[in-house]
């Protein structure tokens, strides 16, 4: 089952720059929340994946655990995609202790620099802000939302 929609939940500016078009390209289509009010109006049952920056600043003005508890009321089953500048081992443990607050067992999270095998069980996935500019780890993604 491919990604068809994606609500950037808690958008940086980054994300919005360089992964909105990147998911456009694929065929995804792409809406993006500007006020935490409206994360259950854009989040429903049918939407397939949701973007939350890890950045600290959002144009969305929560936090990351606010935006995930939102999210997390709206589709419990909705997967998701975080995104940082920063690679995937240096938020490892804090994005853990987040998702830890919402899953009775944490999920596995998937990377480029860490993949783990695609099965219906996997949520979550980490883009880290150079896998969108490197055309090898671009196309690796390209393949994720694809298949996933």
């Amino acid at each position: 089952m491919a990604i068809r929609s994606v609500v950037l939940a808690r958008p940086h500016p980054d994300i919005v720059g360089d992964m909105a078009p990147f998911l456009k390209e694929l065929g995804v289509t792409v809406e993006q929340v500007t006020c935490l009010s409206h994360v259950q109006q854009k989040i429903t049952s049918t939407t397939d994946a949701v973007v939350v920056s890890l950045a600290v600043t959002s144009a969305v003005k929560a936090s990351v655990d606010r935006v995930l508890g939102e999210v997390m009321r709206a589709n419990p089953k909705v997967r998701l995609i975080f995104s940082s500048e920063l690679p995937l081992r240096k938020k490892y443990k804090n994005l853990n202790y987040v998702l830890g607050r919402y899953f009775r067992e944490v999920p596995d999270i998937m990377s480029v620099e860490d993949p783990i095998t695609l099965n219906s069980e996997t949520i979550c996935l980490y883009i880290c802000g150079n896998d969108l500019k490197n055309t090898k780890t671009r196309e690796v993604l390209s393949q994720i939302i694809k298949t996933w």
